[in-house]
């Protein structure tokens, strides 16, 4: 696809492979905010589009060429989502947290921002995590279910209909928290940078928040605006 100034940063991460990058790097927010077209990001945050516009080219050629997520079938969207997301989360947020609590009770006293980041984290990994088992144990055996149905319009129940109604509405507000929360982390740790003289737990903190808040937006990207769209569309049509 051609980039335009009307396309929205989703649109654009949806279909530019490694677009996620860029947006990162120029700190524009590509997940609660990818509605937003690509004329206004660049115009909130300073950045010129013609240079955008390149960069994202220039990686997606890099990275692989034309992917086009919105192509994928729904059983190929949950393994992908289970694979590249959830396996990430499961294993790395609850890491994070004993990291925060030690480097709060060491360095509290001289950067308090550590103190309000490890009561910010604690409430991310709770949040993650019940957004991970609500996925897992409700909505993907719900929609697999589904998807065997011979007619999904004629024969899906009102029950199941609900379920995922709920289901994706308790994910679009995990969303939303977890989304958030890390732009009140970014901003506490001054964009995760570290302080000098900084000791090796305080700098592999930081590293990992910059990593996890990363991979979770482009987690909320994913949901937001590809896997629970063509859910709903495939269940209440």
């Amino acid at each position: 696809m051609n980039i335009t100034k009307e396309n929205t940063i989703a649109e654009i991460v949806s279909n530019k492979l490694g677009s996620d990058h860029v947006f990162s790097k120029y700190k524009i927010d590509f997940c609660c905010g990818g509605n937003m077209t690509l004329e206004a990001a660049c115009k909130e945050n300073k950045v010129d589009f013609e240079m955008l516009m390149q960069e994202i080219e220039t990686i997606n050629i890099k990275i692989g060429g034309e992917y086009n997520l919105k192509d994928m079938d729904i059983s190929s969207l949950i393994e992908k989502v289970k694979e590249e997301y959830h396996n990430y989360l499961d294993e790395n947020v609850s890491q994070i947290t004993p990291i925060s609590a030690k480097v709060a009770e060491v360095h509290g006293l001289e950067n308090p921002e550590v103190i309000e980041i490890n009561v910010l984290i604690k409430g991310i990994e709770i949040v993650v995590l019940e957004m991970l088992k609500n996925s897992n144990n409700t909505l993907f055996p719900t929609i697999e279910k589904i998807l065997t149905l011979d007619n999904i319009s004629a024969d899906i129940s009102e029950n199941q209909i609900e379920i995922v109604k709920r289901t994706v509405k308790k994910s679009e507000i995990a969303h939303q928290l977890v989304s958030d929360t890390f732009k009140e982390i970014s901003n506490l740790s001054s964009h995760y940078l570290v302080p000098e003289g900084a000791c090796n737990s305080y700098r592999f903190l930081y590293q990992k928040l910059h990593e996890l808040d990363h991979q979770l937006q482009k987690y909320i990207h994913f949901n937001t605006h590809v896997f629970l769209p063509k859910i709903l569309k495939t269940c209440t049509q």
